[in-house]
């Protein structure tokens, strides 16, 4: 999938970068193994492991921004001079972007930066959703089933910024009457902060399986 990586920046107009996501359940993540190109590649965490391991050993020279769970910048890197040696980095970091060194950005720039959000093409909209639907499928044979593969969709949108109108609309709002991808953000918002409270009372191993 390709997003653009839109950076919000203190006191400057914001940067947009074009970048590959990859997801990632590994904790030992081997960026040679990857076999990644010349383009600036946004590797999303998604285990529940508080840490995260990047092998860099052999691979190409990388400028590296890291960013929490909510897209927040924490800090950035290099990762140069692969051939030497082994380099490994250990992180908590949820998103981490990865720009080749010939591409990387000023430090006053990386100074700057406050916040990373997805924007989303309308040509990668039908990938986006083919990849949410085969990993994040609904299903409505259960109750718990019902809520808990819902909070675990809107979860994973909330965190890809998918656009609303193509977020799921399976489920509806007893409150409004409108499904997700009706909804305005605040109603979402509230919408989904409401099934994760609801899956939190009921069913907490499940909460917990989600938001560890």
């Amino acid at each position: 999938m390709k997003p653009i990586a839109h950076f919000s920046l203190r006191d400057l107009e914001p940067i947009e970068l074009e970048s590959i996501l990859l997801p990632s359940a590994e904790t030992n993540v081997k960026i040679k193994e990857l076999k990644l190109g010349d383009e600036n590649h946004l590797i999303q965490i998604r285990t529940s492991s508080l840490n995260t391991l990047f092998d860099f050993s052999k691979s190409s020279d990388y400028q590296v921004l890291y960013f929490d769970h909510h897209k927040s910048f924490i800090a950035a890197s290099y990762a140069i001079n692969n051939e030497q040696g082994n380099f490994l980095v250990e992180t908590q970091a949820k998103w981490v972007m990865l720009i080749p060194i010939e591409s990387s950005l000023d430090n006053a720039v990386i100074n700057k930066i406050e916040r990373l959000e997805l924007r989303w093409k309308e040509e990668n909209k039908a990938e986006l959703l083919k990849t949410l639907v085969q990993d994040f499928p609904t299903t409505v044979h259960t109750g718990i089933g019902t809520l808990f593969t819902n909070v675990r969709r809107k979860k994973a949108e909330k965190e890809l910024d998918v656009p609303l109108a193509w977020r799921n609309g399976a489920a509806i709002s007893v409150e409004t009457g409108k499904r997700g991808n009706e909804m305005n953000e605040s109603e979402w918002n509230k919408f989904y902060t409401d099934l994760c409270e609801n899956l939190k009372r009921d069913y907490p191993w499940m909460y917990d399986s989600l938001f560890s």
